[in-house]
């Protein structure tokens, strides 16, 4: 990776999401009774575009800085990995989620957003990040509760119930 492009990129988040939240104010961010209004969600999304593009910089700079300290006797990493393997690998990754985000959006009619969503989740830490099954599990019955609080509670927005329709009574 180029640090310049990375640090690019980081500024071009930064700058957009900037742009969102700034320009989304006009169109307000909650309304009568804390109703969410139309400028609620670019607001956010501003916000999450300048913290992910200032984590992008900070990491940058990071490893810019431990790459230029010299190696010292603890240090064992081997740099075995080739940089087209690593694309690779990175591309197939990449191909991976977004089928099994495909194979999501075509279930969730059928078992209902908040099951396929926790079920994407899932297969997404423990599949593809190979992360351990019982953190995977606590992680995507976690976000489906915070989905469920956010979506069905705090927004009262109705999306696809599926199969979950007699357990939330829809």
């Amino acid at each position: 990776m180029k640090p310049r492009g990375d640090y690019v990129g980081a500024l071009i988040l930064v700058a957009v999401g900037a742009a969102f939240s700034t320009l989304s104010v006009d169109y307000g961010i909650w309304g009568e009774g804390a109703r969410i209004t139309p400028g609620f969600v670019p607001f956010v999304v501003g916000l999450l575009l300048v913290a992910f593009g200032a984590m992008i910089g900070w990491e940058t700079w990071r490893s810019r800085v431990k790459s230029t300290t010299p190696p010292s006797e603890n240090d064992t990493e081997s740099s075995s990995i080739t940089s087209k393997e690593l694309r690779y690998n990175t591309t197939k990754t990449v191909a991976l989620v977004f089928g099994l985000l495909l194979i999501a959006v075509i279930l969730a009619p059928i078992l209902g957003f908040l099951i396929t969503f926790s079920i994407l989740v899932f297969v997404i830490l423990a599949g593809v990040e190979r992360e351990h099954i019982g953190f995977s599990f606590a992680i995507s019955l976690g976000i489906g509760l915070l989905a469920w609080l956010i979506f069905y509670q705090f927004m009262g927005i109705r999306l696809p119930l599926g199969i979950s329709a007699p357990l939330l009574g829809g």
